[in-house]
This record gives structure tokens, C-alpha cells and sequence, in this order.
């Protein structure tokens, strides 16, 4: 429709004509600040993604000063509790919404590798795995029978008595190829942590798997931050 609006002849035209080309050039302003506005694609209800808060514009954000970032990595395993007790989700504040069913998924164990400050500590994940059935469980789409689930959760990592620094986490877990493995990926924030970390800033990759048989999980958390002393 744009592109006929635009081949309307602009002269000689009689007053239906003028009405057309009218509406036609309002409508094509219109849809153009519609496209950059983000909107005109594809539109939802209730927020904004990307972390713009509902009800505000983009626009009237003001740019920080851009901080001096570095990459860190971290490495580790622990011993998995595949149905841990719901407390352990909600003390962490994982919580499952009303009406659906949920799996608490808890690793202990510690940091053996990693670049950067974090290349040691103990290390604690905590999954909460939304199971509902049907509407909250996907096919990987690559094995039949295979299942992925939304997860959100917290890995803390504590290098010194004093300081902890904690990534807040957001993915897909799924079943892997194999009976008994469990799979896990998702991206990060840094979220509330104490001591040298009380002011990183951050984002990266969290994964991690592990097989139901052993009780144990490899995980592996990629990223970069600012106020990682």
C-alpha cells in the first residue's frame, strides 16, 4: 500500500484525487514514525522488552559515561540435587507462579579454573525449571522426545569470606542425548554481591551440564563487567 500511495500522481489531480493523496502522504509519515518508533512489526501488550520499563521512552534516557570493562571467565563442578526441596528456590527468590508446577534444581561445589578475579571460590546454582504441561515444555528441536523447559536462577560464587558475587540468570534447560543428562544455557546479570564485587556491573553466558547417574555438573560462565576488583 505504501508504494501505491506513492506512485499517486501529485498535479492535476481533482478534489477526490487531493483527498487521496493526502490521506496517502499522512499515512506514510505516520507508518514511518511507526517503524522508527520500533512499532508497525510486531507489537505486544503489557511492556517493552530490553529492558525499557513500561511507559517510558527511550528517548528521554540520558547516556552514562561508559565504564572501563574487562572479560572474566569462571570453571567448575559440583554435585547436582536434581528435586531439591521448593524452599531452597524460594529462599534464593526463585519463585513458581500460581497455577503452574515447578523443578528446583541445586549444585554445590567450587570454581577450578577461570580468568580474572573469579578463578577459585565455592560455587552454588540454583535452577527453578517452570515444568507445566503441556504449555510450558518444548521439543529441542533435534531428538524426539527430547524437552526443553524455561529456567531462571542464581549462581553464587564466593572467592573470599567477605566478598560474593552473584549472576542472575535467565534460559532454556533441557533434557540431553541421553538418559539422565540434563542441559542448561542461558545468559546473565550481575546481581547483588558483597565486598569487592558490592559495585560490578555485567552481563555474559551461563551453561552448564550434567548427568542424573553421577550427581554431578560441569559448569562454565563466560562475560565482562566493570567493578570486578
Amino acid at each position: 500500500m505504501f508504494k501505491l500511495c506513492r506512485n499517486l500522481p501529485r498535479a492535476s489531480v481533482g478534489f477526490l484525487g487531493l483527498v487521496l493523496v493526502l490521506t496517502c502522504t499522512a499515512f506514510n509519515a505516520k507508518a514511518d514514525t511507526l517503524r522508527r518508533g520500533g512499532i508497525g512489526q510486531t507489537t505486544t501488550q503489557g511492556g517493552m522488552m530490553f529492558g525499557v520499563p513500561a511507559g517510558v521512552s527511550p528517548a528521554t534516557a540520558s547516556p552514562s559515561a561508559l565504564p572501563s570493562v574487562q572479560e572474566f571467565s569462571v570453571a567448575g563442578s559440583g554435585n547436582i540435587n536434581f528435586a531439591a526441596d521448593p524452599s531452597v528456590c524460594t529462599n534464593a527468590g526463585l519463585s513458581c507462579n500460581a497455577g503452574e508446577t515447578c523443578q528446583c534444581l541445586q549444585l554445590t561445589g567450587a570454581v577450578t579454573d577461570g580468568i580474572g578475579p573469579l578463578f577459585h571460590g565455592a560455587a552454588s546454582l540454583i535452577l527453578n525449571i517452570v515444568t507445566t504441561f503441556p504449555t510450558r515444555q518444548y521439543p529441542n528441536g533435534n531428538t524426539a522426545g527430547q524437552t526443553c523447559f524455561f529456567a531462571s536462577g542464581v549462581l553464587t560464587i564466593t572467592p573470599a569470606v567477605t566478598s560474593g558475587i552473584s549472576f542472575i540468570t535467565s534460559g532454556a534447560a533441557c533434557n540431553g542425548t541421553n538418559g539422565g543428562v540434563a542441559l542448561y544455557s542461558g545468559g546473565f546479570e550481575i546481581g547483588p554481591s558483597t565486598g569487592g564485587f558490592s559495585n560490578a556491573v555485567g552481563g555474559g553466558t551461563l551453561g552448564f551440564g550434567s548427568n542424573f547417574n553421577t550427581d554431578v555438573g560441569i559448569f562454565d560462565l563466560k562475560g565482562a563487567g566493570s567493578g570486578l576488583n
